[in-house]
């Protein structure tokens, strides 16, 4: 799998999987823009280079991993509130925008183990400085 290495407004370095360093026309990159660390792959017929964005099963993980680490800014007066007296139900996290642990809290709330979650969740908002705003990222 090459890899971008270097991109600067005219042209964009590659590293071939030969371990070698290949210089492209930015017109190259179809349909997606350029950025060092991009995982790509080249096609060449020696007249025309194409160089598309590599899919791979790995990194559309990654991805999802990230898009479910994202951190979203509530109010902290009204997350600790529902951390402490609603947070075994998990409508703390809905309230953050964590719908999916919402979820997971409120089908596992029968054990009390989101409960107890919840009371530390509580207590690390509390922690949590707040913004000029009064809110916290969660």
């Amino acid at each position: 799998m090459a890899k971008i290495l270097q991109v600067s407004t005219s042209t964009v370095t590659i590293g071939m999987d030969d371990n070698s360093l290949k210089e492209f026309d930015i017109s190259c990159c179809s349909g997606f823009i350029p950025e060092v660390g991009m995982e790509v792959s080249v096609y060449t017929d020696g007249n025309k280079t194409i160089i598309t964005k590599s899919s791979t099963f790995a990194s559309s993980i990654v991805n999802i991993s990230a898009d479910n680490q994202k951190k979203h800014k509530v109010s902290k007066v009204i997350y600790v509130l529902l951390a402490f007296f609603l947070g075994g139900l998990g409508i703390h996290k809905f309230y953050a925008g964590h719908i999916f642990l919402g979820i997971l809290y409120l089908i596992f709330c029968w054990t009390g183990i989101p409960a107890f979650i919840a009371l530390i969740e509580f207590i690390i908002g509390l922690c949590k400085e707040a913004d000029s705003e009064g809110r916290i990222e969660v």
